[in-house]
């Protein structure tokens, strides 16, 4: 376990401190640091993934043990980045490793490096000593900057999920070992479709070798108790997104209003019954606007919104004891929830079911087919076995199709998936074994694939795997596409073609809550891929445990498609997937 971490200046001010354990900020361990390596210079100790260490010896005659730092030095401004803990070893390295990977991350995201270079030179506000204020209106930011890397601390300690992005894995790590959450790997795309890693995880928690390890193993990737439950007719229902930062929230919440209280007297006799104008509007707008601005929703959404919110309250009178601030939050809220709520009833259940009911007239089933679509990296792959895994608790029969012919190793990446649903639901099956039709799987799950190419074998093999699913009873069809820019007119092309000769009942497109702005030009531009006459059906959106409160994304791409969001991704196992609940998605915005 980590000690502590503080970003200071080399005037020795400090800027931001977090005891990792709860306790109270041990200053005298910071100023060891500082004795030993700023003021002595005794020289960095060693080098761990690119960042400085110094091990800082007991104080002699003192009960004081030493104890290891790692730090990082930014340039522009200068600024040390520090993390303490009891000694070096390969497991704390790497915890203090994440802990600096994510601070620095989290600091440089919200721009504070900007707001403290514009005070350093001049601009800022001086006191009577003609002292500079280097965090001058910078406070607020810095307190979302702790909320932030607290709830990030909190995820990588907790340690309790396993990768299975890449979906390799070593039988060395299969076997009796508990997950391991990995330091969380970012992505900004830029308007151009460039795209920057603002992460990086370490590669050796991502092979995925292909091994004859025991079922016990491959339970590690599944929670039922979280996942869902079954309804009375028997069927097995996910269940809806909890508040993943609830508590923390609640504690923010908690605060606020006990900062309230004295005022709440007043409130109550002195505000209400004030006709609203457009005047008193502005100011409490611009603050809102700003606030979901700074979530990922993405400007021209939250313009949207600020419109929406006058349009509803201008000529209006505030309810007693109300202050203009609440009503316009409250109409803010019921804004976004009219974006989130689906405008059309999907119970994807129950289409399915109808479906496999339904035989033609040599007695066959035309079986349910899936699309997924989405860029580089979301985890279409990922997501595509979350939903396999729901199916099968389902009893439903389901092939797995490989479309993406394009990049090295996807068919690979499902032939994993495949063998760990096949053990999770016959635990006798042997990894690696082939079923009766000689394919990868068992009897519920199967993967179908015809090996690497061009576009043309894209829709070849969709068409051969709907029809082999036919003749062979599955009920579901999963096929897994090519990640492609959306901005690339080449790559884009070919999915109205491939959705025209395939034609499944389902277009899914998968986004990534990381991406944030860029989401608006990403829905729309596949949502228009597939031509007039066909659009996506509904969206999943990926790793919402990585963001805390910044889930702009989800209300950007409903906003710029009218497509609705079905499902959420929360983790990396198969069961970390949930329905949206509009209301928590709301509430976690507006906090």
């Amino acid at each position: 376990m980590l000690e502590q971490f503080v970003i200071f200046t080399r005037q020795g001010e400090v800027l931001y401190q977090f005891n990792c354990v709860g306790k109270k900020f041990a200053e005298t361990q910071i100023n060891r640091f500082i004795s030993q390596y700023i003021q002595s210079g005794s020289g960095v100790g060693s080098c761990y993934k690119k960042y400085n260490v110094v091990e800082v010896g007991g104080a002699v005659g003192k009960n004081c043990r030493g104890f290891c730092s790692m730090f990082y030095v930014s340039k522009q401004p200068e600024l040390f980045y520090v993390v303490t803990y009891a000694e070096q070893s390969l497991e704390l390295n790497d915890e203090a490793a994440e802990m600096l990977r994510l601070g620095i991350m989290l600091w440089e995201s919200l721009e504070l490096n900007d707001g403290i270079v514009k005070n350093l030179s001049g601009k800022g506000h001086r006191n009577e000593q003609n002292y500079v204020d280097i965090m001058e209106g910078l406070d607020d930011i810095v307190e979302k900057f702790g909320t932030y890397l607290r709830a990030k601390y909190a995820e990588y300690a907790r340690a309790d999920t396993e990768p299975v992005e890449t979906l390799k894995k070593k039988s060395s790590e299969l076997k009796g070992k508990k997950k391991s959450g990995g330091g969380q790997q970012g992505r900004k795309w830029g308007r151009d479709g460039t795209m920057e890693e603002t992460g990086h995880n370490d590669p050796t928690k991502l092979d995925f070798s292909e091994t004859n390890s025991a079922s016990s193993s491959t339970v590690a990737l599944v929670d039922k108790e979280s996942f869902g439950k079954r309804g009375d007719e028997g069927e097995f229902l996910i269940r809806e997104i909890d508040d993943l930062l609830g508590s923390q929230r609640t504690k923010s919440n908690s605060q606020a209003s006990n900062a309230n209280a004295a005022f709440s007297f007043l409130k109550k006799h002195f505000l209400g019954n004030k006709t609203i104008s457009e005047q008193d509007l502005k100011s409490v707008l611009d603050k809102l606007q700003q606030k979901l601005i700074t979530k990922n929703v993405a400007p021209e959404v939250a313009t949207h919104l600020s419109q929406q919110v006058s349009k509803d309250l201008i000529g209006s009178k505030t309810a007693n004891w109300t202050s203009v601030e609440n009503t316009a939050r409250e109409s803010l809220i019921k804004a976004l929830t009219q974006i989130l709520t689906p405008g059309v009833s999907v119970d994807l259940l129950h289409e399915i079911q109808k479906r496999t009911s339904e035989k033609d007239s040599d007695g066959k089933k035309h079986p349910y087919v899936f699309s997924i679509v989405g860029v580089n990296g979301v985890g279409k792959s990922t997501n595509l076995s979350k939903l396999a895994f729901w199916l099968l608790q389902n009893n439903f029969k389901v092939l797995i199709v490989a479309c993406d012919t394009f990049r090295s190793g996807a068919v690979e990446q499902l032939r994993v998936h495949v063998e760990n649903l096949a053990q999770l639901t016959d635990e006798s099956h042997v990894r690696g074994s082939r079923n009766e039709r000689g394919k990868s799987g068992n009897d519920h799950v199967e993967l179908f694939e015809a090996g690497y190419g061009g576009s043309d074998l894209v829709a070849k093999i969709a068409k051969q795997a709907i029809k082999y699913a036919k003749d062979q009873n599955f009920d579901v069809v999963l096929m897994d596409t090519a990640g492609r820019r959306h901005n690339d007119p080449t790559l884009m092309s070919p999915l109205k073609s491939f959705a025209e000769q395939a034609n499944p009942d389902k277009i899914i497109m998968v986004g990534e809550a990381l991406v944030g702005t860029d989401s608006v030009q990403q829905a729309k531009n596949f949502n228009n891929a597939f031509g007039k006459v066909r659009n996506l059906d509904f969206f999943i959106v990926s790793k919402c445990d990585t963001v805390g409160e910044m889930l702009g994304t989800m209300v950007n791409m409903v906003y710029a498609t009218g497509i609705p969001i079905l499902f959420v991704g929360v983790g990396q196992t198969y069961t970390d997937l949930r329905t949206l609940s509009v209301k928590w998605a709301v509430d976690t915005l507006m906090s």
